[in-house]
């Protein structure tokens, strides 16, 4: 069976839309996994996932900054080089766009390579999200 590792930050909105992607995954017969960046202590190692799936949301309405908990939770995880990710965030104004780059860039400078990205506003569209995961 297939997994995923779907990783989130602690935002309520990014926390559903993470559940959203789960239940469309699922739906599909995937194994998926949820991990909140703020349970620290433990790192993660993503080799038994075929696929990570990281959002945060949007900072800041033209800056476009991320939840600094996920490049702290994606800097502890082990063996990542490789490892085939998708990233998203919750849009925000002119700043999505910066924010899906952070993302995608916080999972390249692991070593990750982001096949897949997107811009989720609500659980509806994140279902669709998780619906079309290709491993």
């Amino acid at each position: 069976m297939q997994r995923i590792l779907i990783i989130h930050t602690p935002d309520k909105d990014i926390k559903e839309i993470a559940e959203g992607i789960k239940e469309g995954a699922e739906s599909n017969g995937i194994r998926a996994e949820l991990k909140n960046t703020a349970d620290t202590g433990n790192s993660v190692s993503f080799y038994p996932y075929d696929l990570v799936v990281a959002g945060s949301p949007t900072l800041g309405i033209f800056k476009g900054k991320i939840d600094n908990s996920l490049n702290k939770f994606l800097a502890d995880a082990k063996r990542t080089v490789g490892q085939e990710a998708y990233a998203f965030v919750k849009p925000r104004l002119f700043a999505t766009n910066k924010a899906l780059k952070s993302v995608m860039a916080a999972l390249e400078a692991q070593g990750c390579i982001v096949k897949n990205f997107k811009a989720l506003s609500e659980q509806r569209s994140a279902v669709e999200f998780g619906k079309s995961i290709k491993i």
